[in-house]
């Protein structure tokens, strides 16, 4: 069920964007607008503006855009309804006991139900049933305090008593099994899905339960079991100590592998240790994690899957542009065992060694080699050359060179040419794959109907006319009249402009107040854009006549083929037509 569209206003209303941003992003006023570094993608120069007028935001670097709704949900990873909860958690705004669909009435239904069964596991640790695993934290050296501080429980070995006391509690089983709290069999029925385990609660980063790991104290040969994807958790997005870390006042993050490593680092006082849940890390952990630290210290198993993990990490994070170093343990050691077995001060040492992904990513190359060779020095430089064009800065690649240089005998200069070589042969492969793909993205990329030929000024027409009937309700009731987004080339466009037109003959448009719930993630951005390149324009009726004209006529008549059209070209071209 859609959000009443008057509490929506109200949302609106006491969430001003600049306000909200603003606590996210540093803004600086440029003249009635704010710019400042997207939050969204890694830039230099700021490319992020937000727009107090019309009340919404864009991005020129990335193309994300929208309204406050829009950016909470892209910056939280939230879902629409989720982002309305936390603005109305902000600004002291009652959320409609009866709004929000299914979906949303299931979530708070799993949370509550992750709550009880995370109290239940507690509870069931401090029994006599959970004795043998109280041993087993012991014997990892978990003291009370952590084993609280962690909500650390136990899952009985039995089929159904979580299952028949959170039924209690009045949850039906169909819940149960759609919050991964139970499984059904393939004869239909319902049982307990952790048995006989050590439970972590996974709480992300608002204080929620949203999911579990459990550790095997059974026969189970799978040693860790985490909950399966549900409408509340997803692995790939989740961040299992992130809760505390994002609090400890050290603006960084201790990557490491597992649960035990992240809670015997905590108790030993690194409070910004982290992990993954079973998986790589994601492009979704790394912006997760940039939102939050402003480095990354990796410190993963030095065996060879370990080591994989390690180089993968640092390629994922490097995107965001924060520094990464990685911390190497002796002996093979994982942080759980360095700490339990030398204590705290060992791994202290190992962190104060750490070294700068660049220098990591050497020293491995340069092991598996003999440089006193031939072929041993020639593999090291072709492996150093294609680490150093990974460098984020020219004056990064002089001092790795300078380096390699040392090591080998060859010449800096010799070596940075290589660099740029291969930075060079990687740019033009990127091209070559973006004009091979061209044909068919072309048409999305731009928002155009696939395989027709059209005038490029009837496109920028059609981006003016919604710009004009967004900002001039008034002009839309003639302008409908003479035109539907049928006529548009662009899909998206002329679905935009029969949402707006449509609201505003209906009486209820209201700004970006009424349109945000219904439009898309890629009508929000084309919107976004929208507005922004035509920021400060003063539309008149003689303006919007001329913009139909373009349309019908494009409609009546097609002269360009879109298909064959240079992108640069076009978007300069389009750019070109915004005075006429």
């Amino acid at each position: 069920m859609p959000l009443p569209q008057d509490f929506l206003d109200e949302v609106h209303d006491r969430n001003e964007i600049v306000d909200v941003i603003s606590s996210y992003v540093q803004l600086k006023k440029a003249g009635r607008l704010y710019r400042g570094l997207c939050p969204f993608h890694t830039e230099k120069t700021p490319s992020f503006t937000v727009y107090p007028d019309t009340q919404n935001y864009y991005c020129f670097g990335c193309g994300n855009g929208g309204d406050v709704i829009t950016f909470i949900k892209n910056y939280e990873n939230l879902d629409y309804i989720d982002a309305v909860r936390l603005l109305c958690d902000r600004s002291g705004l009652r959320f409609p006991e009866d709004a929000g669909d299914r979906e949303d009435n299931l979530k708070k239904r799993i949370l509550e139900a992750n709550r009880l069964a995370a109290r239940f596991f507690f509870e069931t640790l401090k029994s006599d049933e959970g004795l043998e695993a109280r041993k087993y934290l012991k014997r990892r050296g978990l003291s009370d305090e952590t084993i609280t501080r962690f909500g650390i429980g136990y899952a009985p070995d039995s089929w159904d008593k979580l299952k028949n006391y959170l039924k209690s509690k009045g949850f039906t089983e169909n819940e149960l099994v759609e919050g991964s709290l139970c499984g059904r069999s393939q004869r239909g029925n319902c049982f307990d899905f952790f048995r006989s385990r050590v439970m972590f609660p996974v709480i992300d980063v608002r204080g929620q339960v949203v999911a579990f790991s459990g550790r095997t104290m059974g026969s189970d040969t799978r040693k860790y079991v985490n909950t399966k994807d549900t409408p509340v958790f997803r692995k790939s997005r989740i961040i299992f100590g992130l809760n505390f870390a994002k609090n400890s006042g050290t603006k960084r993050a201790i990557l490491v592998e597992g649960q035990m490593d992240v809670i015997s680092l905590h108790q030993a006082g690194f409070t910004d240790a982290v992990a993954t849940l079973g998986t790589a890390i994601t492009d979704e952990h790394a912006k997760l994690l940039s939102r939050y630290v402003d480095e990354v210290l990796v410190c993963y198993d030095s065996d060879a899957p370990g080591q994989k993990a390690t180089r993968r990490a640092i390629d994922t994070l490097r995107p965001t542009g924060l520094p990464v170093r990685v911390i190497s343990l002796e002996g093979g050691k994982d942080p759980d065992e360095i700490i339990r077995e030398k204590g705290a001060s060992a791994f202290r040492a190992a962190l104060d060694k750490a070294t700068g992904s660049i220098e990591y990513e050497l020293l491995r190359a340069r092991r598996n080699v003999d440089i006193d060779t031939q072929d041993g020095k020639v593999s090291y430089l072709n492996s150093a050359v294609s680490i150093l064009s990974r460098c984020s800065s020219p004056t990064e690649r002089e001092v790795w060179a300078s380096q390699v240089s040392s090591e080998t005998g060859v010449e800096k200069q010799t070596i940075l040419s290589s660099v740029q070589r291969s930075i060079r042969q990687k740019i033009k492969q990127e091209k070559q794959k973006q004009e091979k793909e061209l044909p068919a993205s072309i048409t999305g990329k731009y928002h155009l109907k696939p395989y027709e030929r059209e005038k490029v000024g009837s496109v920028s027409a059609e981006h003016r006319l919604v710009a004009a009937v967004f900002l001039n309700p008034d002009y839309a009731k003639k302008v409908s009249e003479l035109v539907s987004g049928n006529d548009f080339i662009s899909v998206e466009t002329g679905s935009l402009f029969d949402q707006i037109v449509s609201q505003i003959n209906e009486g209820t448009f209201n700004g970006y107040s009424s349109l945000s719930q219904t439009l898309t993630t890629q009508q929000n951005a084309l919107l976004s854009g929208i507005l922004a390149d035509n920021n400060g324009v003063g539309f008149s009726t003689e303006d919007t006549d001329y913009y139909v004209s373009k349309i019908v006529e494009s409609r009546d008549r097609n002269k360009l083929e879109v298909r064959s059209a240079d992108p640069d070209q076009l978007m300069k071209a389009l750019k070109n037509r915004k005075g006429k």
